[in-house]
């Protein structure tokens, strides 16, 4: 790939070079280091595995690796996506995205580009209930972008929802609300009004 392709001054552009995900691929020198490390973080479940004396039966007893959880970055709005395009930042959506979070002001300031994130549920496939998923995010203010959304918690689109102490506003696709004048106002209406512009 040619160096000038990749110095770009929206830095989100260049998340399709990561779409299909980041691999680590081990050689022979750093594997051993990786054992060490391995052994570090397992632990032995021994609520299942004690006998009924209370001793635990170490023939049965296997290694389990500790799974942290990932923590998503912290964002004054997120947006979620349900795109057929398997990326975060999806090539058709970028430039309606960047220009409808450039308009939105906070506080009487501009949202920079740094303040927003953007994720596809596509990506996602464990999340089977979309308010969990909100609930967990690391931001006050959620975006969602879907028309045909299918959820008990949301009922009417273009709607604003309090959820876990975060304010949730479901409008239609991206691509269904720049498809024609009034469902960009319908839209611009309701994130004026939530975001109190």
């Amino acid at each position: 790939m040619n160096e000038k392709i990749q110095i770009v001054d929206n830095p989100l552009l260049l998340t399709s070079l990561f779409s299909g995900g980041i691999f680590y691929i081990p050689t022979e020198k750093n594997r051993e280091a990786d054992d060490v490390v391995n052994s570090e973080y397992q632990q032995v479940d021994v609520l299942n595995n004690a006998t009924e004396d209370g001793e635990i039966d170490e023939e049965f007893a296997p290694n389990i690796v500790e799974i942290k959880k990932i923590e998503l970055p912290v964002s004054t709005v997120v947006n979620i996506i349900i795109d057929a395009e398997l990326a975060h930042w999806p090539e058709k959506l970028n430039e309606p995205l960047t220009k409808m979070m450039g308009a939105i002001r906070i506080d009487g300031k501009p949202l920079a580009l740094a303040d927003f994130a953007v994720y596809n549920l596509t990506l996602f496939p464990e999340v089977t209930d979309i308010t969990k998923f909100i609930s967990e995010l690391n931001s006050h203010r959620v975006l969602i972008w879907s028309t045909n959304l299918k959820t008990e918690a949301f009922q009417t689109i273009n709607s604003e929802y309090l959820l876990a102490n975060k304010q949730v506003l479901w409008l239609k696709d991206v691509l269904d609300v720049m498809s024609n004048n009034e469902s960009k106002m319908e839209a611009w209406i309701s994130m004026k009004k939530f975001f109190k512009m």
